[in-house]
């Protein structure tokens, strides 16, 4: 560093006096000090994950175990139907093991920059026909439409991972929303990008919460109607999963009226290019700083 100081500020050509300073430590001591706020930080963000998904994994086991020990211990002295009910029970609950699993392993590989990126040109409005049509068997009870354009161009894309992200949103949407009310998919083409709309007709987000809503582990106040929170994991994985695309993700919510999530994802031609960024290959590593 350089400090320049006039001999005389009234006369310029009285010339100057310089004074140099080394300050390499300083600023070494100063990126140690980043560098342990950040350490810091993601060490309490660790410990605050593991206490939250040590508690989300217990919940589903404890059924799981509670009901298979009836099972075993009275199964002489169960109804066919109270056996049913019970495996559904555990059914249900493995599920729900299965995709905490999932989500930890998706947050994890995310976080370390070695998630696998399996991409190829795709049609994104038969992808979006096929999630709609699995949500009606989900979730019967709400009313499920689509708006997507004949002609769309391809993205290329993990359908995988793009699948991941809109059955997120949509489980999401319906677990803030009410019996018979819409949830819908649109699709259109902005530019060089789709831009794909998940809407609904729920308890809408919060302008205090609309800032963190995509924080790892974040969790509204908001009603939910099965009564369950999640593990605060799947709007973060969205985010992560439709940065690792190069897309962009945000939503727009009005609290008692419902909630607009959009994402983006580029284009790809027919060469083989997508707009912007030449590919060498079809299996990608996400490196996210």
């Amino acid at each position: 560093m350089i400090v320049s100081t006039p001999l005389d500020p009234d006369n310029q050509s009285a010339g100057t006096i310089a004074t140099m300073m080394d300050i390499t430590e300083r600023k070494k001591a100063e990126e140690h000090e980043r560098e342990a706020k950040n350490l810091r930080e993601l060490d309490r963000l660790r410990t605050e994950l593991l206490a939250n998904v040590s508690h989300e994994l217990r919940t589903p086991l404890a059924s799981i175990k509670g009901f298979t020990t009836v099972l075993t211990d009275y199964d002489n002295k169960l109804t066919p139907e109270e056996k049913r009910e019970y495996l559904e029970i555990i059914d249900h609950n493995t599920d729900r093991l299965s995709e905490l699993i999932e989500q930890l392993l998706v947050i994890s590989r995310l976080g370390s920059g070695m998630l696998t990126i399996d991409r190829s040109p795709s049609d994104i409005k038969t992808l979006c026909e096929e999630v709609i049509s699995e949500a009606k068997i989900r979730s019967p009870e709400f009313n499920f439409i689509h708006d997507l354009p004949a002609r769309l161009p391809k993205v290329y894309i993990d359908t995988k991972r793009i699948r991941q992200v809109l059955d997120n949103l949509i489980d999401n949407a319906v677990k803030h929303s009410f019996p018979g009310t819409e949830i819908s998919i649109t699709a259109s083409r902005k530019n060089n990008e789709i831009v794909v709309t998940v809407t609904d007709e729920g308890t809408g987000i919060s302008r205090k919460d609309r800032p963190y809503i995509f924080d790892r582990m974040f969790h509204t106040q908001r009603k939910h109607k099965s009564g369950a929170t999640g593990a605060g994991l799947g709007l973060s994985i969205c985010k992560g999963l439709i940065e690792a695309h190069q897309g962009r993700i945000w939503i727009e919510s009005e609290e008692g009226k419902g909630t607009r999530c959009f994402f983006t994802l580029p284009t790809y031609n027919n060469r083989g290019v997508r707009h912007g960024k030449k590919e060498k290959g079809e299996y990608h590593s996400v490196h996210r700083g």
